[in-house]
């Protein structure tokens, strides 16, 4: 479930997981195949001509938590937010489109960070909502601790996603458990924040977040704990690398903790 941000929109293909606008969207590097069923808060992200951008959750009936980065350089109004819809490829589930982003006020620009914002949509969705970390929840970010990311990114090479049964495949949505690490652990995302933590597979098989992954949550305890910020932008087993936001770290600068976002 390699989550590859939608950084071409905004001309920073870098090291996000956005997919590209021409791109055949995927989904994990690795994992399995998961249902909005199980997971009815998660969100589809797609650009007005039904290309994936980016995941999110849905933290309230119309609030959806996602990345900063996916709205870089973004008019808003015509992006597509989709709940109930396992395969993208159907028509099933609903669609809502955004009226405000709320970006963190201390957000550093992609792959910085604070990579995170709340999304308010048009309409209410009917499906159920996904809490977030708190700063209380410190215990669900123990290194070595399982924590589930999701979404609906690519799940190999550009290559691989071309053949046209990696791309059906990439259409659906994914799930792929990892093991939380320190961001000094994070290959070359290695870094000293303390507002994000990486994501690393549990064993030799790699699993990842890959392009489309953007935004998606991590869950742990039955919480959003992070959200895909960047990681393996190519899919390849050999970077199997995945960095999240701290939810605990940015909810109270979207207004999470004491007030509407």
């Amino acid at each position: 479930m390699k989550a590859l941000v939608r950084l071409a929109v905004a001309g920073m293909a870098a090291a996000g997981l956005v997919v590209t606008l021409s791109g055949s969207a995927s989904a994990v590097l690795g994992g399995k195949p998961a249902t909005t069923d199980t997971y009815p808060y998660l969100i589809a992200i797609e650009t007005p001509d039904h290309q994936e951008l980016c995941t999110g959750a849905l933290i309230a009936p119309a609030k959806v938590l996602s990345a900063a980065h996916c709205f870089d350089a973004m008019d808003v109004t015509g992006l597509r937010f989709i709940g109930g819809r396992t395969d993208l490829g159907t028509t099933k589930g609903q669609v809502r489109h955004a009226v405000k982003v709320k970006v963190h006020p201390d957000y550093q620009g992609f792959a910085g960070d604070y990579d995170a914002a709340v999304v308010t949509l048009d309409r209410a969705l009917p499906y159920r909502t996904v809490p977030v970390a708190r700063p209380a929840d410190s215990a669900l970010y123990g290194y070595g601790r399982p924590a589930t990311v999701l979404g609906w990114g690519r799940t190999g090479t550009e290559t691989a996603v071309a053949n046209s049964d990696a791309a059906a495949a990439g259409r659906r949505l994914k799930e792929a458990t990892l093991k939380l690490a320190p961001m000094s652990d994070c290959g070359p995302w290695s870094s000293t924040s303390a507002v994000k933590i990486c994501g690393l597979p549990r064993s030799a098989v790699p699993e990842s977040v890959c392009a489309g992954d953007s935004g998606g949550p991590l869950i742990a305890g039955g919480r959003v704990i992070g959200i895909v910020s960047s990681g393996n932008k190519y899919c390849t087993p050999d970077t199997a690398y995945s960095t999240f936001s701290r939810v605990s770290s940015v909810a109270a600068g979207l207004g999470l903790l004491t007030r509407s976002p």
